[in-house]
């Protein structure tokens, strides 16, 4: 599949930047409020996951830019080999010498179309790990409120559930243990009609009872 398209920043390019727009910008930085979900991961101590014999995979968890955030979820396509019909994070393996967070951009231009140029990475959250046999790295991401979005044949549906519809469901419970031994909580979201369990939901889990109100 064809990458992502990379545009010519006029910031960036000496060759389109107007000596005005450098004065400008020089005299009258642009103020940004800070992001209270990248405060939050920086407050953390990310967890890790040490799974040799696992294939690494990368997540991208994509907040719009909204007072309510809506999380960006897919519905895998019944006719992909495996997890068909499972809701999901856009996401997958990592291709040779890739980093955690290229992939995660990467997957999500393949399967909805979300341009790279409008994701803003804010880091990585706690690994987490699927029977499959994936060691995955969920990559906490902002987009804009109505991002363009198209939809590859691997996903047949897109969700788009606000944190505060998310936080006001009652989740299953489901005692279960990890690779290493350590016991592990698997958590069960239905959200209209919709079951969001597994790893999609351990990593909505986090952002929903730890992350910023």
């Amino acid at each position: 599949m064809s990458g992502p398209p990379r545009p010519d920043s006029p910031l960036t390019d000496p060759h389109l930047t107007d000596p005005l727009d450098v004065s400008l910008l020089g005299d009258h930085p642009p103020q940004l409020e800070p992001d209270p979900w990248q405060g939050w991961l920086a407050a953390r101590r990310r967890q890790t996951l040490h799974l040799p014999d696992y294939r690494p995979a990368a997540v991208l968890v994509a907040l719009t830019r909204e007072a309510d955030p809506r999380v960006l979820l897919t519905v895998r396509s019944s006719e992909l080999p495996t997890h068909q019909g499972q809701i999901a994070f856009p996401g997958g393996s990592l291709e040779a010498g890739e980093s955690v967070i290229a992939g995660a951009v990467r997957e999500a231009w393949e399967e909805v179309g979300l341009d790279p140029a409008a994701v803003t990475v804010l880091g990585e959250m706690d690994d987490v790990y699927t029977p499959a046999g994936f060691h995955v790295t969920p990559v906490l991401a902002r987009v804009p409120a109505q991002p363009r979005l198209k939809l590859s044949g691997e996903v047949a549906q897109l969700l788009l559930p606000s944190l505060s519809e998310l936080r006001a469901l009652t989740p299953t419970r489901e005692h279960r243990q990890m690779p290493d031994g350590q016991p592990v909580i698997l958590y069960r979201y239905p959200w209209q009609g919709h079951d969001i369990w597994g790893m999609t939901a351990r990593v909505l889990h986090d952002l929903l009872t730890d992350g910023p109100l």
